[in-house]
């Protein structure tokens, strides 16, 4: 089993580097929840590719959310 070493800088990209308010605790858990989120999606294939990009998280790449979704896609997802 490999290890997975974070850069900080990498980490300060996505999260906050100190949570020491509501606010900053709230920023923290909504991108984590984003992050979780879209690499779901991403790893399902529920939207194209073309929906994300990628980001480098050590040695790993997340993909995140790039663009909302259109009103045919939203229908599309919600019919199926």
């Amino acid at each position: 089993m490999s290890s997975l070493n974070i850069d900080s800088r990498e980490w300060n990209k996505l999260f906050p580097s100190d949570i020491n308010t509501e606010s900053d605790s709230i920023l923290f858990i909504h991108r984590l929840f984003t992050v979780t989120l879209s690499v779901l999606t991403a790893k399902r294939h529920i939207f194209s590719n073309d929906h994300f990009s990628s980001k480098k998280l050590g040695s790993l790449f997340v993909p995140l959310f790039t663009r909302p979704t259109s009103l045919i896609e939203q229908k599309r997802f919600n019919s199926a």
